[in-house]
């Protein structure tokens, strides 16, 4: 009679494929080791209720993601525990959905999977909606599976104040938030790169100056909000940020700002040249779209009238100076001819006029 075989080592064989029934028929086995070899399908492993199943798969890097992460967090007869899972990776590929290319992620990355909707911000009203957007490679650090939260239209008045570890893009659309303190001082939107919160009552910007988020972010939209002024020094780019314009998109259409000459003069420029949809931000006291003011009605300096006024007291000279010659020729013709001229011998006589009489 042959002894069950509880434990099967066979690392660094150099194996590249073991057949997919290999290890069925196994049913005492409780241990397997496969690391250190080149194989990239997890074959079907013999696993039964209420009995742990030891898996060593580190080293074997060409191991897909999408196979072992059927056996990850899973109860039941498929529970299994991976030995050493702190030097475990697999490769996750393009015909995985979420990733654009093939690398290897961290087992623990992987294990986050299943635990993406537990960390998913909800209230007793509402709940946001959270998926993996793509594998996110940053240099210096080991490739993380990027979150996105959709959190759009379930009336909220307020940022969530947790989001899911690694979320990159945050989705408030149609709701009530008014404020964006949380980016500024909420540690869990360090990570936040796409930030859409159109169709809101924000109306100020101002708390983001000096966020780490203003460092990191590669799409701001805040279209349909109730901004009405915008400082312009808040997204403009630092002397070292060269790439601000290919890498830094902002969108803030839909809001009515408080129009002047200086919106007319600067901020219409500052629009073309940093705002993706800037032909679509107005005005709130000229109806008018800010890309379409002209400078030159909406810049009326005092300077301006001080010209007319100019006009003005030259023309009150003029009149004084003709006022003054024409009471001398009608003083020179009544004394020389006896009568008074055109208009003055039309004018009714004054109680104080035979003072002048001779």
């Amino acid at each position: 009679m042959m002894t069950p075989t509880h434990c099967l080592n066979l690392s660094n064989n150099a194996m590249v494929d073991i057949e997919n029934n290999s290890f069925t028929r196994l049913a005492q086995l409780t241990s397997l080791d496969i690391s250190y070899n080149n194989i990239t399908h997890l074959p079907a492993l013999n696993t039964m209720n209420g009995r742990e199943f030891w898996l060593d798969i580190s080293g074997t890097n060409t191991l897909w993601c999408h196979d072992v992460y059927q056996y990850i967090n899973k109860t039941g007869e498929k529970q299994i525990v991976f030995n050493r899972e702190n030097e475990t990776v697999c490769s996750a590929s393009k015909t995985w959905h979420w990733f654009n290319t093939t690398e290897q992620v961290p087992l623990k990355q992987v294990r986050y999977l299943s635990l993406l909707q537990t960390e998913c911000p909800k209230g007793e009203n509402w709940q946001c909606q959270c998926s993996f957007g793509r594998l996110d490679i940053v240099e210096g650090k080991p490739p993380t599976l990027a979150v996105n939260v959709d959190c759009s239209g379930i009336q909220l008045s307020e940022l969530p104040d947790r989001l899911p570890r690694n979320t990159i893009a945050l989705n408030v659309s149609y709701n009530n938030i008014t404020v964006l303190d949380e980016l500024r001082t909420n540690p869990c939107y360090q990570d936040i790169r796409e930030f859409y919160a159109d169709y809101n009552s924000i109306s100020s910007i101002n708390k983001l100056e000096g966020s780490k988020f203003l460092d990191n972010y590669a799409l701001l939209s805040l279209r349909h909000n109730k901004i009405k002024s915008l400082p312009t020094y808040i997204l403009t780019p630092n002397a070292y940020d060269k790439n601000y314009v290919g890498s830094k998109l902002v969108k803030l259409g839909g809001n009515e700002l408080h129009c002047d000459c200086n919106t007319a003069k600067y901020l219409k420029v500052w629009l073309q040249t940093r705002i993706l949809d800037s032909d679509e931000v107005l005005c709130e006291n000229v109806k008018e779209k800010v890309v379409d003011l002209e400078p030159s009605k909406m810049c009326v300096y005092p300077g301006d009238w001080t010209d007319y006024i100019y006009y003005i007291i030259g023309a009150e000279v003029l009149l004084l100076m003709s006022l003054v010659a024409k009471v001398s020729y009608d003083y020179w013709i009544f004394k020389t001819a006896g009568y008074l001229p055109w208009p003055a011998n039309k004018m009714p006589k004054l109680p104080c006029d035979w003072l002048c009489e001779t």
